[in-house]
């Protein structure tokens, strides 16, 4: 299935970017986010499906490589614009709105009986709740449907869905699952997504002309 035209999305379009990976994605992530700008004014999530002993490493990488700030999520951080949140292995991560408007992440691992944890389905659903329409979800490689449901749930508010393109993929599992449902709003491989999301930068706006 053939790469689909990059999107053109307005400054303010999105308060926040959810996005759920799997098998094949983290040298993918590194490509999307080491183009990303530090003033990106909107906060970035990733579900990746990882054993536990590797997210907390895989963050450290991210930090490294990227102009943004990369954290392994705790439970109750608060959550800012120009950082990129990352789940947990074998731990849920989703987003909340406490009373007052603040928003913090949080980490456990309910439900229980989900096959992926971090599950991006959990944290596509939280992030609609959440942001609304303002939200863009990011489905990329992986094994079976995980971000489907979730990716239903930010179109249903409103938002929009990027789907990784099949030819980039290493596994064209997830991203597959969203197109067949009429989910995605784009196919476009790393550099493209990378491309899609500068748009949201004021500044690189502003240098682009």
């Amino acid at each position: 299935m053939a790469q689909s035209p990059i999107p053109t999305f307005d400054l303010g379009r999105f308060d926040a970017v959810a996005i759920g990976s799997s098998t094949g994605a983290p040298e993918q992530l590194k490509t999307i986010l080491r183009g990303l700008p530090a003033d990106l004014p909107f906060p970035i999530f990733i579900a990746q499906h990882l054993p536990p002993r590797f997210t907390e490493s895989f963050a450290r990488d991210l930090d490294l490589a990227s102009p943004l700030t990369v954290v392994h999520a705790e439970d109750g951080m608060p959550v800012y614009p120009g950082t990129v949140y990352l789940g947990r292995g074998r731990q849920h991560m989703r987003v909340k709105r406490l009373l007052g408007g603040h928003l913090k992440v949080e980490v456990n691992e309910r439900p229980t009986e989900l096959i992926y944890l971090p599950s991006a389905d959990e944290l596509l659903r939280s992030a609609a709740a959440v942001y609304g329409g303002k939200t863009l979800g990011v489905v990329m490689t992986g094994i079976g449907a995980d971000g489907r449901e979730g990716a239903a749930a930010i179109k249903a508010a409103g938002g929009a869905v990027l789907t990784q393109s099949q030819a980039t993929c290493v596994v064209y599992g997830m991203p597959k699952a969203c197109v067949e449902a009429g989910l995605s709003d784009a196919q476009l491989g790393p550099e493209g997504i990378q491309r899609a999301l500068l748009q949201l930068s004021p500044n690189h706006r502003s240098a682009a002309g």
